[in-house]
């Protein structure tokens, strides 16, 4: 190829491919000098109690969101660590995000915006407990007048009916595509609502006055997993022999959130395999008690976090591997009969 050429598609690249120029650790380390306009911490204002997590709120001149909210930056492409693909990194300045160049248009937009997803809101438990407790935050902050809501680029029902609660009008909902640099003349942005691996009190409550319907539900219930990365092979077994202690089996992922908010509502037992279903878990009255299973290969903290900031009570048992070579999803098996013994137990 033509030297020529070579140096106009080099110019084409840069014109088009975006890379930070540097990082901060967190939003209480941004200063006058990277474009903000205001910071205030919504602590006390949303009922939380003071910790080392400040629930900070800032605007940001001229401030930018890159790709599909995978992270903020200033004017001057210095990147925001502590939110959004950096949340829970402790050394985000060598994350992998910043050291990737690819192809984002910038485009430019007029007006307020408040950056309410998170960026793993296309999942079920990130969008109730991630995301949606900002919106508290931005309230309390008194950012009530604005042209834009921050959201990922794919749209499902459960966010929108969220939405359609919270009283964000449509026409004010955007949806923010992987191949553009979003710069808006004010930028809001809110930390997240509580550290990784933790669940806030204030944050459930919030998500819980959303949809405080009449408690109707059965007392016992089986969240039913659906085919995915985990497949629980004797499902089946273990929802027959939990009919006989009176459960209700549940397909939370075919319900709206009203509808599964309404059927925990009333709950005193929930069985279920891990997964995000189990965020529901938030809707239950106090002193519910959740018996989690898991594959032995994959677990964590979400949801036990979820059921000490309720005043839940929690167990926790292991299945038994039942993976297959070539299989993509991890499957798993519970003991059915352990399974009953240890409700009996906690009875």
């Amino acid at each position: 190829m033509a030297p020529f050429f070579v140096k106009i598609l080099t110019q084409i690249a840069r014109r088009f491919s975006w890379k930070p120029a540097g990082c901060v650790l967190s939003l209480e380390s941004l200063e006058a000098s990277h474009g903000v306009a205001s910071k205030r911490d919504a602590t006390s204002l949303v009922g939380a109690q003071a910790s080392s997590h400040p629930l900070t709120v800032v605007e940001l001149v001229d401030g930018k969101i890159i790709g599909d909210l995978r992270m903020v930056a200033t004017a001057g492409d210095i990147v925001v660590g502590g939110l959004q693909g950096l949340f829970g990194c402790p050394d985000p300045q060598n994350h992998y995000l910043l050291r990737r160049k690819r192809f984002r248009m910038l485009k430019r937009r007029r007006g307020t915006a408040l950056l309410l997803g998170a960026a793993n809101s296309d999942n079920y438990y990130h969008w109730l407990l991630d995301s949606v407790p900002r919106w508290k935050m931005l309230q309390a902050a008194d950012w009530s007048n604005y042209d834009f809501v921050l959201l990922p680029w794919c749209s499902l029902q459960f966010q929108d009916e969220v939405l359609d609660r919270l009283n964000v009008p449509k026409t004010k909902r955007l949806r923010c595509s992987k191949n553009f640099v979003h710069q808006f003349d004010r930028l809001v942005v809110p930390a997240m609502p509580f550290p990784l691996e933790e669940v806030s009190a204030w944050a459930c409550a919030y998500v819980r006055s959303l949809f405080l319907e009449k408690a109707s539900g059965p007392q016992k219930v089986y969240l039913r997993r659906g085919a995915g990365r985990r497949e629980l092979l004797n499902q089946a077994d273990l929802e027959n022999a939990l009919k006989t202690l009176g459960f209700v089996s549940i397909q939370p992922d075919q319900l709206s959130v009203a509808e599964q908010a309404n059927l925990l509502s009333s709950a005193r037992c929930v069985v279920a395999p891990h997964g995000a279903a189990l965020t529901n878990l938030l809707f239950a009255p106090p002193g519910a008690l959740l018996l989690e299973l898991f594959h032995p290969r994959h677990k964590n903290r979400c949801y036990v976090n979820i059921a000490a900031a309720c005043g839940h009570r929690y167990i926790g048992l292991d299945g038994f591997s039942k993976d297959r070579d070539g299989e993509p999803c991890l499957q798993y098996t519970v003991d059915v009969a352990n399974v009953l013994k240890t409700l009996q137990n906690a009875a």
